[in-house]
């Protein structure tokens, strides 16, 4: 793992050489990977087994897909975006609400609140409008999965595990099921907060992969924008940022190569439009991470590259 090391002027500052790539890094492949945000959540509930399937379906072959922590009540790991389940399955102050921010939940019915069967009971295809302005998800028994149902429902898999919830730590318990399900090799955390990375990166086992917390990807973003900005920047196992930053173009190759150079394959968000995907693949990055997985993978497949050209 990359996360001892400090970045600048491009040299790499250590005092012995950097250690051995995680499984998940030395799998990805050379061409331009397609990442399923949520599953695709364009195409199916966000962070369910309908979605995580579809973006399996041939076609799409997601080669990643990244999916959000929390625990449950009864400190199960489930697979939810927010803080509260009101945007998904409709209870409390109803689908029409925004995402929880950082800083602010919309929800009044909060996740942690409920336990497992709590949370099952309810309908989380209600709020899901298809591409064609339908809700044919509804009532047809999709439900906010636990993290143990999708590593097994999908033994193959590779997973971008972002974990939400800082309190009570989420970490223990998805640590102990991935030594149980022996999933480390096809899974790399996210965790923008920076205690919860700290956490993973004291905690997990040599050779998980952990992706940039927060305060890195905005020192590497400030390289990228000013020229005098930045310097020390660290380095972790992957790259997870977003494409762009106050407006300010990062799609570019330079930070890319930059990044490539400290040893970090490179994963931007979340891009919808085929016109703005071609440009970050065209700047090299790693993978796209997009709620339409099927307009990336028909983009990539154009290209000649990925699993099912030859």
């Amino acid at each position: 793992m990359k996360r001892t090391f400090l970045l600048l002027s491009g040299l790499v500052i250590a005092g012995c050489e950097a250690p051995a790539d995680p499984a998940f890094v030395d799998w990805l492949p050379s061409h331009g990977t397609v990442v399923a945000h949520r599953g695709g959540a364009a195409l199916a509930p966000e962070n369910t087994l309908a979605a995580f399937h579809k973006a399996a379906e041939p076609g799409i072959d997601a080669e990643i897909m990244e999916l959000d922590l929390h625990t449950s009540a009864d400190d199960v790991v489930v697979v939810n975006h927010d803080k509260s389940v009101d945007r998904t399955t409709g209870v409390g102050q109803g689908c029409d609400i925004e995402q929880d921010t950082v800083s602010e939940t919309f929800g009044d019915v909060k996740v942690h609140d409920l336990t497992v069967a709590e949370l099952q009971d309810l309908d989380a295809g209600r709020c899901h409008v298809d591409l064609d302005g339908i809700r044919s998800f509804e009532g047809q028994g999709v439900v906010i999965p636990t993290l143990r149902e999708v590593l097994e429902e999908l033994p193959t898999q590779r997973f971008m595990l972002e974990i939400k919830q800082t309190e009570p730590s989420v970490v223990p318990g998805v640590l102990e099921l991935l030594t149980e399900l022996d999933a480390f090799d096809r899974t790399c955390f996210l965790a923008f907060d920076e205690g919860v990375t700290q956490e993973l990166a004291e905690t997990a086992p040599e050779g998980t992969c952990i992706s940039m917390p927060a305060s890195g990807i905005r020192c590497w973003s400030t390289e990228a924008i000013f020229p005098f900005g930045g310097g020390g920047c660290p380095a972790y196992d992957v790259m997870w940022m977003p494409h762009t930053n106050s407006g300010f173009n990062l799609k570019r190759q330079s930070l890319v190569d930059d990044l490539h150079a400290a040893g970090m394959p490179v994963f931007m968000w979340t891009i919808n439009d085929p016109a703005v995907m071609a440009e970050a693949y065209d700047a090299g990055v790693d993978g796209v991470v997009t709620d339409r997985p099927d307009l990336a993978r028909e983009l990539v497949g154009s290209r000649g590259v990925g699993p099912n050209t030859n």
